[in-house]
């Protein structure tokens, strides 16, 4: 009993593996094999949860954005269709006092309110190219934030490779007084026999 005791102390060994960053340890009966499919599903749920941290943490940014760039192309578009309709008043004012003119009439007062319109057209044009940039201006804020969090969660995602992940062994010998002989000790021969 003794020197099968000794034998038992001196090459039985527990093979415990560990990942100190995701704070897990391997079973007892654990190969180094599944603890690692263990780790990639762990490293998998801790990815996918700092994923939702980082959307929650971005949506109401990237909301705000979407609703600035949204309002600042209704803009351009009511811009855009002032700056159309005053186009086509002055067109209409100047034709009016053309004909008018080819009519014979007296056109003074129509000429100084057609001169004028041809002015406004400049400030809607410029209105309309203000629109532009403002909502350019959004758009590229939101691309930047959109950017950034893609930059964030490659990142996050970088630094959890499961394949990069170090594994600690520590191998386990009984005590001596652990080790429990009993009083029935028999022998199995587990080759197989060639028949």
């Amino acid at each position: 009993k003794a020197a099968l005791a000794d034998f038992v102390n001196q090459n039985v060994t527990l093979d415990l593996y560990a990942c100190p960053p995701l704070k897990l340890t391997s079973l007892p009966d654990e190969t180094e094999g599944a603890f690692r499919a263990r780790l990639a599903l762990a490293v998998r749920e801790r990815r996918d949860g700092e994923i939702d941290r980082l959307r929650a943490r971005y949506a109401p940014k990237l909301q705000a954005l979407e609703d600035r760039l949204r309002r600042a192309e209704e803009r351009v578009e009511r811009e855009k269709a002032q700056y159309g309709q005053h186009k086509l008043q002055t067109a209409l004012a100047f034709g009016s006092t053309l004909l008018g003119a080819l009519m014979g009439r007296r056109v003074f007062a129509r000429a100084g309110t057609a001169i004028r319109s041809a002015g406004q057209i400049g400030k809607e044009k410029a209105d309309v190219a203000r629109a532009d940039e403002s909502a350019e201006l959004v758009q590229q804020r939101r691309d930047q934030l959109n950017a950034e969090f893609e930059r964030e969660v490659a990142e996050f995602a970088a630094s959890l490779d499961p394949a990069a992940l170090a594994i600690d062994t520590t191998r386990i010998r009984p005590r001596k007084s652990d080790i429990s002989i009993g009083d029935t000790v028999g022998l199995v021969d587990l080759r197989k026999r060639a028949g």
